[in-house]
């Protein structure tokens, strides 16, 4: 990519920071000695930095939040989650710090949610005609895909087709009637018990969203229409968790900043000179 192309990019990348870094705890903690966390969050950068050339960029994080809006909706969202691990806790500031030092920005707020702010700059960003980059491996940020915002999970760029496709539904915001209705264990989402995806897709490519098929309940199956009568109130109790605010109020940085890739030194000193050392040129190549 060129200069003049750099200086008129409108491509705008999110990384949603805790996924990668309880991902990187899980699975490299049998490989790597020492802060392999910190390890495994750089070379996501450093490859970021390396195959995307971001003009803006900027790492989201989620902290302790007193009072979780979507707790006071249901005392038991994400109940199920392990508490986080010492060797994460002692990670998280020395991620920010090298971040820093590379003069990528952060985001983090003890108010709001990762997926809130995520989801804020994505709508933000596709009223100022930014194209969105979403770095995240939680399937709830499905519901933003659109011409403007993908999301990029491994060698994946998933866009509209890919979940229309996937989940066997017409338009991008049925995806959080099906969730609603299947549920998600992993943030102890109940949907409705008993109804699997196959009946979620079968009553919503006839009737397209929970509302209307709770306003069209006597047309449907008996068997179907007595479990969701009996569970209306957990149907939309979970259409509530799943939708991600994109309207929380966060302060307005400059994402646009220069990636200071004269400081990797620094961080190299302290980490694993031999992980990172077939892509140094490459990075100095681009950015200096």
């Amino acid at each position: 990519m060129d200069k003049k192309k750099l200086i008129n990019d409108k491509r705008f990348f999110l990384i949603d920071a805790f996924i990668y870094i309880y991902k990187y705890y899980f699975s490299l903690k049998k490989t790597f000695y020492g802060n392999y966390i910190l390890l495994g969050f750089l070379n996501l950068i450093i490859n970021i930095l390396i195959k995307e050339k971001p003009t803006y960029i900027v790492v989201v994080f989620d902290c302790k939040i007193k009072n979780n809006y979507k707790k006071k909706i249901f005392k038991n969202y994400k109940i199920k989650r392990k508490k986080s691990s010492i060797k994460i806790s002692e990670s998280i500031p020395y991620i920010k710090k090298y971040l820093k030092l590379l003069n990528i920005p952060i985001i983090t707020s003890k108010t709001f949610e990762a997926d809130d702010i995520i989801g804020t700059l994505i709508k933000k960003n596709e009223k100022n005609g930014y194209i969105n980059y979403i770095f995240t491996e939680d399937k709830d940020f499905y519901q933003f895909i659109s011409n403007k915002t993908f999301i990029l999970k491994k060698n994946l760029c998933i866009d509209k087709k890919f979940v229309l496709n996937k989940y066997n539904i017409v338009f991008i915001k049925q995806l959080i009637d099906v969730f609603s209705m299947t549920g998600d264990n992993t943030d102890n989402i109940p949907g409705i018990p008993y109804i699997g995806i196959k009946t979620a897709n079968k009553l919503l490519k006839k009737y397209k969203n929970i509302e209307k098929i709770y306003l069209n309940i006597k047309k449907i199956d008996k068997k179907i229409k007595k479990k969701i009568l009996h569970y209306k109130y957990l149907a939309f109790l979970s259409k509530k968790l799943f939708i991600i605010n994109n309207n929380v109020k966060i302060k307005l940085i400059n994402y646009r900043k220069k990636i200071k890739i004269n400081k990797i030194n620094k961080i190299l000193f302290l980490l694993n000179k031999n992980f990172f050392k077939n892509k140094i040129n490459k990075i100095k190549n681009i950015f200096l």
